[in-house]
């Protein structure tokens, strides 16, 4: 079984535009949580449940400055999606792990989705987009 740092970051770095669809509009991601000002907040949408956590449909990579950080996804179309975050405190572009795979970087999902023994499916984590703008909290641990 693969960790969740291994997965987050896979994650984190790939990245495949959508397009074509009816346009829904806007998801807002505010990610809590954060407890130091450094490094980088990764912040990765997914649409499909065979690519989660493996190859994102949209990814953002911010310079944390807040303890409550806001990132937000405009044009996506109407359906179904789930999202990855991670704390990148060391800007090494992954979610560090200690030997046995744990994750030693703050990390989410959302519906705040709890990640036992790995990480949660992508059915615990989605959520709907259909409206004009939908807002979502993700607390990192």
């Amino acid at each position: 079984m693969k960790s969740i740092a291994t997965l987050l970051s896979a994650a984190a770095l790939g990245l495949s535009l959508t397009s074509g669809a009816a346009q829904a509009g806007e998801l807002s991601v505010e990610v809590q949580g954060l407890t130091e000002m450094k490094g980088n907040l990764l912040v990765a949408v997914f649409n499909q449940k065979g690519q989660w956590l493996k190859q994102a449909t949209l990814n953002k990579k911010t310079e944390v400055t807040q303890k409550v950080m806001s990132v937000q996804f405009d044009n996506l179309p109407e359906g179904e999606y789930a999202v990855s975050v991670f704390h990148d405190l060391n800007g090494n572009g992954r979610l560090d792990s200690n030997p046995v795979g744990m994750p030693i970087e703050p990390y989410g999902f959302s519906n705040n989705a709890p990640s036992n023994f790995g990480p949660p499916s992508y059915d615990a984590a989605k959520i709907t987009l259909d409206q004009a703008k939908t807002v979502i909290s993700i607390r990192v641990n």
